[in-house]
């Protein structure tokens, strides 16, 4: 499951995209950069009203896609047999709502990073998921495995795609914006861990369990998962 993979999704069943330029009151997420005040654009969303019609997408996104699609390839892969977890203990945690990355003409990142740096469990998965086209200095770099380093653009031609990748341990960064448009995309994580068995490492073959799913966001309490 930690491997790299994109996947595809219906826009018109999924339109988080236009959902989320209608909730910002803008009609291209692509021409963001042309905006005055992004602080002030982004506004409606710190409002649970301004964002209660993305917020509900995103859900929607999240339960009827993404952990679907995690649950057939671990039944392919027979993980939920694997090992001493009991497949009838299985649950799913995700996060409540998504960073929204936002990379604007001339906008750096602040460097190559990993979501356990970032205070992340390790048994995370990460989805990353373009609203905008993206495509050579405006898409997300990732390396392919932890330490590798081979370096390569998430591009997306078109919205409709995603990319599922091994964000806690493999570094992402945004190079410097030289494009003319902005890339907008979902980050979030998602794990499924079992709570049959007494395992208390990682062995990439065996599901996690609820212990080292426990980092600094469920630690300081309910509301990010």
């Amino acid at each position: 499951l930690r491997s790299e993979r994109p996947f595809l999704f219906d826009v018109h069943t999924h339109p988080m995209n236009e959902v989320l330029a209608e909730t910002l009151g803008i009609e291209d997420l692509s021409r963001l950069h042309e905006e005055d005040d992004l602080q002030r654009l982004m506004a409606p969303l710190r409002t649970r009203e301004g964002r209660r019609k993305f917020h509900e997408s995103y859900d929607n996104f999240v339960t009827s896609c993404c952990i679907p699609l995690l649950h057939s390839l671990a039944m392919s892969k027979n993980i939920f047999h694997a090992g001493s977890t009991n497949s009838s203990s299985i649950s799913y945690r995700y996060q409540a709502f998504p960073c929204i990355r936002v990379v604007r003409p001339g906008d750096t990142s602040q460097g190559p990073q990993c979501d356990t740096a970032n205070g992340h469990s390790i048994g995370c998965l990460h989805f990353h998921v373009p609203l905008t086209a993206s495509s050579g200095t405006n898409a997300l770099y990732a390396e392919s495995h932890p330490g590798k380093e081979d370096w390569h653009p998430l591009i997306a031609k078109s919205v409709g795609l995603g990319f599922i990748f091994d964000g806690a341990r493999c570094l992402n960064f945004n190079m410097e914006n030289t494009t003319d448009s902005t890339s907008v995309a979902l980050d979030f994580v998602v794990s499924i861990y079992g709570d049959g068995g007494r395992q208390d490492y990682v062995d990439g073959d065996s599901l996690c369990n609820r212990t080292i799913l426990e980092d600094r966001f469920s630690v300081e309490g309910p509301g990010f998962y």
